[in-house]
């Protein structure tokens, strides 16, 4: 890749929405790189700023997905949470079981051996 190359902005679409709410991703590739479903140069129109949009691919157009930005914005949140979460969890497990290794590192049990004699 040449220092020169310029870099073109591409939306890669989705057909769902996804956890940041929006159905699509902002991306830049070089000049030369054809652009094919689900990609497209298309900018998103002035009219749909502040909304939910979405590409129509039948009609070759940004359209309004008619989700509220904000119901999207806490739907966003919550699945972040919910992963959040997860994470969150396995983290305290591996804790947990790092923290019964050092145990047993610092403080190997005692075993004690009890002798018996038998007495004649």
């Amino acid at each position: 890749m040449a220092e020169t190359d310029t870099y073109k902005q591409i939306f890669v679409t989705y057909p769902v929405q996804q956890q940041d709410g929006n159905f699509y991703h902002i991306d830049y590739v070089p000049q030369y790189v054809p652009v094919e479903y689900p990609k497209t140069t298309d900018p998103i129109p002035a009219e749909l700023q502040g909304k939910i949009a979405k590409y129509d691919w039948q009609t070759g157009e940004w359209i309004d997905s008619q989700i509220d930005p904000t119901t999207a914005a806490i739907t966003a949140l919550q699945a972040n949470a919910a992963l959040l979460m997860v994470q969150f969890t396995t983290i305290k497990t591996a804790l947990a079981g790092l923290q019964k290794q050092a145990a047993a590192l610092t403080n190997p049990t005692s075993t004690t051996a009890t002798t018996t004699t038998k007495e004649a």
